[in-house]
């Protein structure tokens, strides 16, 4: 039983791995896109502080202000508990910021454009980051107790087996010698 529960393990932890594979591709192809769009988030910033001033950008973005509700659900992945962060859309259009669209010069809408993808983007890959911590810890979780049965468990096992064989063929061995002794007494005393 030891040896197919490590087997099982085995099992879990290669699907896990090729499961932690998957994931890191996506986040390392979701940090690339997060990096693109922040860098072309700050381009529109720049431009905008130079066409609109600073004061302006700063007066539209407390104008701007809101709060962005995440849900949280828990999701399971491959036995593994994780969640799952979802937000809502927050890229808006420019009558939706709370202020009038004639306030907003098109560098600032712009820019507030490019910083909320960026910020949905950081939003997804948050998610999968987490997943793919979660699979990690998991993944280290079944290799210790892979270890743990391969190197202790299993071979303490084999050695109580081979302890109990060869008490096993000693009794054995003696339960002979008796029924021998015991054929040789009977056979001289009913001589």
């Amino acid at each position: 039983m030891a040896l197919q529960g490590a087997e099982l393990l085995r099992s879990k932890r290669e699907a896990l791995a090729s499961e932690f594979v998957r994931l890191t591709r996506g986040v390392i192809a979701g940090r690339a896109q997060l990096a693109a769009r922040l860098r072309e988030a700050t381009r529109a910033l720049t431009l905008a502080r130079a066409l609109q001033g600073e004061e302006t950008l700063a007066s539209l973005a407390l104008a701007a202000v809101r709060r962005i509700p995440l849900a949280i659900e828990p999701r399971t992945v491959w036995g593994v508990p994780s969640p799952e962060v979802k937000g809502p859309q927050l890229v808006r259009a420019i009558d939706a910021r709370g202020t009038s669209p004639v306030g907003w010069g098109l560098a600032a809408a712009e820019a507030a454009r490019r910083h909320e993808e960026a910020a949905e983007t950081l939003i997804a890959i948050s998610a999968e980051e987490l997943r793919l911590k979660r699979l990690g810890e998991e993944i280290r979780k079944a290799s210790r107790k892979i270890n743990a049965l391969e190197q202790v468990l299993i071979p303490e096992l084999e050695q109580e087996i081979t302890r109990v064989e060869v008490a096993l063929e000693e009794r054995e061995r003696e339960g002979i010698g008796r029924l021998k002794r015991f054929k040789a007494r009977r056979e001289g005393g009913s001589s």
